[in-house]
């Protein structure tokens, strides 16, 4: 994936960016029988016909004889290639990485304006799709529900480009956006990020046993609401300005990593993450892995992440976090020998 130098600095979470011939995906398309192959094994698709009032469809299992899209999220956990390419993504850390998800549209087929909660790329694989775009001020437009889809009201393009095969497109969280596939094989991968929410890292927070009782400053009698709300957002400053550097980068981790799964069963020396598993570092030795905090180095938990880690040459702490792995079913065998992709 190529990115303009100044795109984190202009475009980051901003502005929408796009930018011609910056990805090569081609081994990487699957045809669009083998997207409904996934489909019909995935409890992350779903079909939407503009035709028939954007109706949506979950776990659609074939193609209606309409215009349609049909979407596959978390692709990346069917497919080995896709995998390994989700993690070689430049610059943003693996914890960020939401998920791969592909679609397939029929010419003229749309999933109409809609807006995102999170950062997007959107690369073109196959085809070609026209596409409008707004600005980050769309995050204000309202919304109304079309057969079962979030549509903007009111959305208003102030630039368009028309996507080939290799083009990519980046669109920040509640920018608007509207693509038109351009004929029947049009195909395009989108490449999630997000970032946790303040609600998930103060769960987490709240979560070590020692969150002292709100103190009961109602003026009210008992049963009321109440009525000192003033005083209860002091105590809730108060109590998060108390809280440790550690444990809030804790927090934020098990928030940041809290997601997916994996039935993997690998128990060979020569190990790695499983497509889908999410993790970060915490401090030296410590890591936060699918919403658990383990014993781990950065070392150990950079090679989980890519290579692979050799289970025979780990200490006794590194050992136990790797059985705990494998009976979560977060490991896969590293030593297949799987093919190898350049996508810079």
């Amino acid at each position: 994936m190529k990115l303009p130098g100044d795109f984190y600095a202009t475009h980051w979470q901003q502005s929408p960016c796009f930018v011609p011939k910056a990805c090569e995906l081609g081994e990487l398309t699957p045809s669009v029988t083998q997207l409904w192959k996934w489909a019909r094994q995935s409890d992350a698709a779903r079909l939407i016909e503009p035709d028939n009032n954007f109706q949506l469809t979950l776990d659609p299992q074939t193609p209606p004889s309409g215009r349609h899209t049909l979407l596959v999220g978390q692709v990346e956990s069917l497919d080995w290639g896709l995998d390994a390419w989700s993690r070689s993504l430049p610059q943003l850390g693996r914890w960020a990485f939401s998920d791969l998800m592909i679609s397939h549209a029929t010419e003229g087929a749309s999933v109409g304006a809609h807006r995102d909660r999170y950062d997007v790329f959107l690369i073109q694989l196959a085809g070609k799709r026209s596409w409008q775009l707004g600005t980050v001020a769309d995050a204000k437009l309202p919304e109304i529900d079309q057969g079962g889809s979030r549509l903007l009201q009111g959305f208003h393009p102030v630039q368009s480009h028309i996507a080939e095969p290799g083009d990519l497109l980046y669109v920040p969280p509640g920018c608007g956006h509207h693509g038109v596939a351009l004929d029947d094989t049009c195909m395009t991968l989108s490449v999630g990020f997000r970032q946790p929410s303040l609600g998930s890292v103060l769960e987490h927070l709240a979560q070590d046993g020692s969150t002292p009782l709100v103190v009961d400053t109602r003026d009210a009698p008992p049963g009321f609401a109440p009525a000192n709300v003033d005083s209860l957002r002091q105590q809730l400053m108060k109590w998060i300005e108390k809280r440790s550097d550690s444990e809030l980068r804790q927090a934020w981790g098990l928030a940041a990593t809290q997601w997916s799964h994996s039935d993997s069963d690998a128990e060979g020396e020569f190990v790695r993450f499983a497509p889908g598993v999410r993790a970060c570092q915490i401090s030296a030795n410590q890591a936060a892995v699918m919403g658990e905090i383990f014993y781990l180095t950065a070392t150990s938990l950079e090679a989980l992440c890519t290579r692979g880690l050799d289970t025979t040459q780990q200490d006794e702490d590194t050992q136990e976090s790797l059985q705990e792995f494998h009976a979560a079913g977060w490991l896969e065998d590293a030593s297949k020998d799987l093919k190898t992709h350049d996508f810079n």
